[in-house]
């Protein structure tokens, strides 16, 4: 294995106390009603992705559900679902949605968080004398300079929907806790939160600070190593020969868990 980095005492204390937060933050959010999400940086807010086409048009929406409803049953069978379990499948397999990922478990919503990537910014880059260029572009900066984000929110029995509920009449934000129609629904412990106006930003999550964790850019990677030794990575994520492949490169990158017990 790759002889370990030498780290000040000082940050590696820090790093400890960081994860003890969290699992102390875990501990205050712990019963049933809580379901969690990570964003890979705190600009980023909860508008759900066929929202953040402008400006976002519900008859174009209706449209692109319409035609993975008549689709889908070309690869699986379809005849017992509702218009719910089309709307969770279509998410998870990319189809921008008014839907929204959550889980009941706060591991999982940390793994998404460390991961992903953060908001993309506008900059300036230098030009070939070694200038600040005055032409900005859009660039996506590295997760070692973002801040990562978990939030947990509180559901009420009144948010829940039903299985033969309309996703398309729903006033305000519903969730759905969707039926095991996909391996990863089941292993990112998944929900949805369903939202009337895809177009709207979601901030009563964002409303309590005692309901939402950050975790400092410099940590994100230390968070991920904790996270894999209680068995939250991409196999058990994502699952099949993808999550396999994954968390091997993974951790070949970072030379971890590569000794005698694989």
């Amino acid at each position: 294995m790759r002889a370990a980095v030498s780290l000040p005492t000082t940050f590696r204390n820090r790093r400890l106390r960081k994860w003890r937060e969290f699992q102390q933050w875990i501990d205050q959010h712990s019963d049933s009603r809580w379901i969690f999400r990570g964003l890979g940086d705190p600009k980023f807010t909860l508008l759900p992705s066929v929202g953040r086409k402008t400006p976002y048009r519900l008859m174009q929406e209706r449209a692109i559900f319409s035609i993975f409803e008549k689709r889908a049953s070309e690869f699986s069978d379809t005849t017992s679902w509702e218009p719910l379990d089309f709307l969770s499948v279509a998410q998870h397999h990319g189809l921008p949605t008014r839907l929204l990922d959550w889980t009941t478990n706060p591991l999982v919503a940390a793994y998404f968080a460390v991961i992903s990537e953060p908001a993309p910014t506008n900059v300036r880059p230098l030009t070939a004398s070694g200038r600040v260029s005055r032409r900005e572009i859009t660039a996506t900066p590295s997760r070692a300079n973002a801040d990562a984000r978990v939030i947990a929110y509180p559901v009420l029995a009144s948010m829940v929907f039903q299985p033969k509920d309309d996703p398309f009449a729903v006033a305000g934000v519903g969730v759905i806790a969707p039926r095991s129609l996909t391996a990863r629904i089941v292993t990112q412990s998944g929900v949805f939160t369903v939202h009337g106006d895809p177009s709207r930003p979601w901030t009563a999550p964002l409303a309590n600070p005692a309901n939402v964790f950050d975790i400092p850019a410099s940590m994100r990677e230390f968070f991920r190593r904790r996270l894999y030794f209680l068995g939250i990575e991409p196999q058990r994520i994502m699952g099949g020969l993808d999550g396999l492949g994954s968390r091997l490169a993974w951790q070949y990158r970072e030379a971890i868990g590569l000794g005698a017990l694989k």
